[in-house]
């Protein structure tokens, strides 16, 4: 079993490089953690969206929306994992499946907005990973879209 490497101190801080095949997905940058003098790296692009934004290809507002449906898409077509739990369960607390089911629902309203032209371009992006190519201006436009629906503000 190999073992994990030690952090290493770099001008008198931490600096956590995560394990060599994180850097094998592509560019690290430098990340803020919650720990003062802790700096930690993360991988640059971690999905499509992430590498149009910073070829300026689509604007931030698209970018969060695209990532807004790209999170809810991932949640409605999450399988439900059985965990035994020896914590009382909490009065109130939403079960995995009514927040399955309301992404289902942001999901299917967002896709109804867009249309299938709209739709297959957006969700083969935000949710697939493949890349736009020469449908790039009818991404831009769903994303557009997108950012109206989840009332995002025009800057």
């Amino acid at each position: 079993m190999a073992r994990a490497k030690p952090r290493r101190r770099v001008a008198g801080t931490l600096a956590d490089h995560g394990t060599p095949e994180r850097g094998r997905h592509g560019e690290l940058v430098a990340r803020a953690t919650g720990i003062p003098g802790v700096t930690g790296k993360q991988v640059k692009h971690e999905c499509r969206l992430d590498w149009y934004l910073d070829k300026a290809s689509i604007v931030d507002r698209q970018h969060a929306a695209g990532i807004r449906f790209r999170r809810d898409w991932q949640l409605a077509v999450a399988r439900p994992v059985l965990v035994g739990r020896y914590a009382p369960r909490v009065a109130g607390a939403r079960d995995f499946t009514e927040t399955q089911l309301a992404a289902r629902r942001r999901v299917k309203r967002a896709v109804a907005l867009l249309g299938d032209d709209l739709a297959r371009v957006v969700v083969d992006v935000c949710c697939v990973d493949n890349w736009a190519a020469e449908r790039l201006p009818r991404l831009r436009e769903g994303l557009s879209l997108l950012a109206d629906h989840y009332g995002l503000d025009r800057a």
